[in-house]
């Protein structure tokens, strides 16, 4: 780190390294500045920091805003006119029971069994007529 609190890129020891890999001296330098600029132009000083903080709300400025929200006996004031439990319950009642629902479930089983039985019949039925329709044309053919 230098100084001002910024990582320090050892340019010299960069330029060095590119050289022995085959660089040019000019090839390397240029690298290396370049290089240089992004890194200084793109990493945040600690005055940076403190100027991005700068503008955020203090711890008094917070705990003002914080005043400002409802109390708890607010709160209750703000809630008492919605429904007690009682009421909600009684507004539930003249809905179905659990057993209700049970003798119902039974019902609909009971009346798609019959459904599923009147389909076989009328399939059954069907299957009946085509198989007398193929065997009647197959005695008018033959």
């Amino acid at each position: 780190m230098n100084r001002r609190g910024m990582p320090v890129f050892d340019t010299h020891k960069a330029v060095k390294a590119l050289c022995r890999s085959g660089f040019t001296d000019s090839q390397a330098e240029a690298v290396v500045e370049q290089i240089n600029g992004a890194v200084n132009e793109n990493v945040a000083t600690k005055q940076d920091l403190r100027d991005a903080v700068a503008p955020l709300a203090t711890k008094e400025e917070l705990r003002d805003a914080v005043a400002l929200l409802a109390t708890k006996e607010e709160l209750r004031v703000a809630v008492a006119p919605l429904a007690t439990k009682e009421e909600l319950r009684a507004a539930v009642a003249p809905l179905a029971t659990k057993e209700e629902l049970a003798q119902l479930e039974v019902r609909l089983m009971d009346r798609m069994d019959n459904l599923a039985g009147k389909m076989l019949r009328y399939m059954g039925g069907g299957l009946a007529l085509v198989v007398a329709l193929i065997k009647g044309l197959e005695l008018l053919s033959g």
